[in-house]
C-alpha cells in the first residue's frame, strides 16, 4: 500500500509508476457555457449598447427643418427654417434609458443567482483532497453482479365495479411476474489480483480554486439483469 506525506506545500503519494495527473484550465468559451456565465455577459453587452445609444444621443447633432410660426400647420411651399438638434430630443432618450434600467435589474438578479450557487458548493482544503484521491486508490474494488431468471404468469381476478350506482363483477385478466431463480457473485481478487492504474494527482497547490468531480456516482455498483428465460 501507498503512504500519503501532507507537508507545507502539496502532498506527495509514496510510490512511483504512476502518471501524472494535473489541473486542466478551463477555456474561455467552456467557460461560459458550463458555468452560466454567458448571460452576464450578454447582460454586460446590452448595458454598453445602451450606454454607446445615451453617449450618441447627447454629442450627435442632425439638422432639423421646421416651419415658421405663421400658422397652425405646416404646407408644402411654406418658409421653413433649419436647426441641429440631439436625434433623442423628442422623447426618444427615454427609450434607452428604460432598457438600460431594466438590464441591470435583470444583471443584478443574475449576480445574486451566482453568488447562492457559489455559496452553495461544497469547499475543502487541498491535503484532504489529496486524502480522499489517496484512499480512493487504496480501496480494493468492488466488482459484482447478479442475474434473475424469471417469466410472466397469466392469472384473473374478479373485479367489483360501479355503473349507475349498481355494483356488477368482472373478470380482469393480468400478468404477474414469478422469480424462478436467483444468482449473485463477486470477483474474486485473491485469485487474479488487482492493480491500480489511476494517475497522480499534482499541482492543486498551483491554482487559486479547482473544480474536484465527485466519484460516488461513478463508484456506485451497477446491476445487471438477463432477459425472461
Amino acid at each position: 500500500m501507498q503512504g500519503v506525506t501532507v507537508t507545507g506545500e502539496a502532498p506527495t503519494l509514496s510510490g512511483g509508476g504512476r502518471e501524472e495527473q494535473r489541473p486542466l484550465k478551463q477555456s474561455l468559451s467552456g467557460s461560459l457555457c458550463r458555468e452560466s456565465h454567458w448571460k452576464c455577459l450578454l447582460l454586460t453587452l446590452l448595458m454598453i449598447g445602451c450606454f454607446c445609444t445615451l453617449a450618441w444621443c447627447s454629442l450627435c447633432r442632425v439638422t432639423v427643418m421646421a416651419a415658421d410660426d405663421h400658422g397652425p400647420s405646416f404646407q408644402y411651399g411654406d418658409r421653413a427654417r433649419l436647426y441641429h438638434a440631439s436625434p433623442c430630443s423628442n422623447g426618444y432618450v427615454y427609450i434607452p434609458l428604460a432598457f438600460l434600467a431594466m438590464l441591470y435589474l435583470v444583471y443584478l438578479v443574475e449576480c445574486w443567482h451566482c453568488d447562492s450557487r457559489t455559496a452553495g458548493l461544497a469547499r475543502v482544503e487541498t491535503a484532504a483532497v489529496y486524502q480522499r484521491v489517496q484512499r480512493l486508490q487504496q480501496a480494493t474494488p468492488c466488482v459484482w453482479w447478479k442475474a434473475i431468471s424469471y417469466h410472466y404468469v397469466r392469472r384473473t381476478r374478479q373485479v367489483t365495479r360501479y355503473r349507475n350506482g349498481d355494483a356488477y363483477t368482472t373478470t380482469q385478466v393480468y400478468h404477474e411476474r414469478v422469480n424462478t431463480h436467483t444468482a449473485g457473485s463477486e470477483f474474486d481478487y485473491g485469485l487474479h489480483g488487482v492493480r491500480g492504474v489511476s494517475k497522480e494527482l499534482l499541482g492543486l497547490l498551483e491554482h487559486p480554486a479547482t473544480r474536484c468531480a465527485s466519484p460516488s456516482a461513478s463508484a456506485s455498483p451497477r446491476r445487471g439483469r438477463r432477459r425472461p428465460t
